[in-house]
């Protein structure tokens, strides 16, 4: 596990974060790895800092992910033995989110692998904000046909040095979150409020152009 400082938290500190899974149901399958990267308000821009980030891998239930698992994510069996406790890997990840919105790559997907990971653990959920950022690069780059991750990076120009890395994902991914940032608060800064309604506005149009 890897963890590092950060300021108060308020906000003018918000959290990209990316999760590997052993699978893509969380009811059935495991949290395998959670990255975390802050982004910091700095007067009129937001600022990606490195030094306040968290990183760690946990163990699953059983090491028994399949092999196109482990190939997917180049995380062997062994990395995956050795990974840390799961419930106070999960009480540092919610310690270092704090009361910070947490922004992701559809967002549901690592939500619900987080909030069912705390549950197996008897941990409750915090109640975070989260934030989808599939919703809003639409928004805020119209023109762009691009609907995946993989698409968006491509479009963007953002290179990502290892995908279904948590690490590698986490921070090309943040590139594309300071990209929209800057599109969306051209006019100014926003309230955490507009930032929520231009969300929601955006999985809406989502929604009606047929997109998931």
């Amino acid at each position: 596990m890897r963890v590092s400082g950060r300021d108060s938290v308020d906000e003018d500190r918000w959290v990209l974060l990316d999760v590997e899974t052993t699978g893509l149901d969380p009811r059935h399958e495991d949290l395998l790895c959670v990255a975390a990267m802050a982004m910091h308000r700095q007067q009129t821009h937001w600022q990606l800092v490195p030094a306040d980030s968290f990183e760690c891998i946990i163990r699953p239930r059983v090491v028994r992910a399949r092999e196109d698992n482990v190939l997917l994510h180049r995380m062997g069996w062994g990395v995956q033995a050795k990974g840390a406790e799961p419930a106070p890997a999960l009480q540092a990840l919610v310690q270092w989110i704090g009361a910070s919105p947490v922004w992701a790559f559809h967002a549901d997907f690592d939500r619900a692998f987080v909030q069912q990971a705390l549950r197996r653990q008897h941990l409750q959920p915090p109640a975070w904000m989260w934030l989808d950022l599939a919703d809003i690069l639409p928004l805020a780059f119209p023109e762009c046909p691009a609907r995946s991750l993989d698409e968006w990076f491509s479009a963007m120009k953002v290179s990502c040095l290892q995908r279904h890395q948590a690490s590698a994902d986490v921070w090309a991914t943040a590139q594309l979150w300071l990209m929209m940032a800057a599109r969306i608060e051209s006019a100014g800064p926003m309230r955490l409020g507009n930032w929520r309604r231009k969300v929601q506005q955006g999985r809406w149009l989502r929604r009606m152009q047929g997109f998931q």
